[in-house]
């Protein structure tokens, strides 16, 4: 078989002939999404989210997201039934809001959660464990956090500032919840108002998700980081979380569905464990998009055929996080003034 200019496609010359026209197209893609601003900046985004294994650390937050979940929702109702022994109503009424944030999933949940026992040193060792996990969540964000921002990896935080930092985390989501769906029941039972009451719900759900992020992002960062540098990563995470609660359900309701028939009872798990997915990724994918402007590591090369200014300032990043050691080269500007 011959090629148009009489050339065997299947020889060493066609073959390398095709190979260049693909890189040709290649390169042109690449240098196409260089210079628009929206596809640079998207494509920067990813590689960067790959680069900082966005993926590995989106799996550990589900695992321990998972993990945490039920002793966490365990304490809540622990928690209500004491303070509100005497208000029932009030109580079901908190309860059947958070579980409702939960898509097609909080029904189930709902039913099956059922509180400690609420004296003696039951209730102490539940609370301490259901803490530990939910510490647990908190800490794997901070590393990934810090990776991202390239914090370097000497000198460790300490014990007791990591803790710290775990604590105001879970006290910060714990706070968002509570102001959320506080805020969201009162816009919802406006009088005369039905579709109205709804929009400011949602407007409220959004503005309260966006200051959430923000304040868990400064929280576990141990970086100098400015908050303005966090409002585009927390707008952007902010609406993708309330689109995920808005949207998600009917996803979710799919993965459970079809999997019911197979798996039973069991479908809800994996159901769960997709919508932690989607939370973490949407979490740590709003958090690359503050460290990809802030750091300008845009725009990048897709085809890796030519280094830009974004990929430099970004390996320099990941080599720093690595090697640099306060106390040990003396300054940041004397690790910057190595040689080879």
């Amino acid at each position: 078989m011959t090629t148009g200019s009489g050339k065997v496609a299947g020889s060493p010359k066609g073959q390398e002939r095709t190979m260049e026209e693909s890189q040709t197209l290649v390169d042109r893609a690449d240098a196409w999404q260089q210079h628009h601003r929206g596809s640079a900046f998207l494509v920067a985004v990813l590689l960067r989210y790959r680069e900082d294994r966005g993926r590995d650390y989106g799996v550990l937050l589900t695992y321990y997201g998972f993990v945490s979940l039920f002793p966490l929702l365990m304490v809540l109702v622990t928690v209500l039934g004491i303070v509100l022994d005497h208000n029932a109503e009030l109580r079901d009424r908190i309860l059947d809001s958070v579980f409702a944030r939960i898509p097609v999933l909080g029904v189930q949940l709902r039913d099956s959660t059922t509180g400690l026992s609420s004296s003696g040193w039951l209730l102490v060792i539940g609370l301490l464990v259901a803490i530990w996990s939910g510490l647990a969540v908190a800490k794997r964000a901070e590393d990934a956090l810090n990776l991202q921002w390239g914090v370097p990896r000497f000198p460790l935080p300490s014990f007791v500032d990591t803790q710290l930092r775990a604590v105001g985390a879970l006290a910060v989501i714990g706070g968002g919840i509570v102001v959320g769906t506080t805020a969201t029941s009162v816009a919802a039972a406006l009088p005369g108002l039905p579709w109205e009451g709804r929009l400011v719900g949602g407007m409220v759900a959004i503005a309260v998700n966006i200051a959430m992020l923000i304040v868990f992002y400064r929280v576990l960062l141990r970086s100098a980081v400015r908050w303005s540098e966090l409002l585009p990563g927390g707008v952007t995470g902010g609406i993708a979380l309330w689109g995920l609660q808005i949207i998600g359900a009917s996803y979710v309701g799919r993965v459970v569905a079809g999997a019911s028939d197979v798996y039973g009872t069991f479908a809800v798990v994996f159901g769960l464990l997709v919508w932690i997915a989607l939370l973490a990724r949407v979490t740590m994918l709003a958090s690359e998009i503050n460290v990809v402007r802030a750091r300008q590591f845009w725009p990048r090369s897709l085809a890796g055929t030519a280094s830009t200014p974004g990929d430099r300032r970004a390996v320099a990043q990941t080599a720093e996080k690595e090697v640099f050691v306060p106390g040990w080269l003396g300054s940041r500007r004397g690790a910057e003034n190595l040689g080879p």
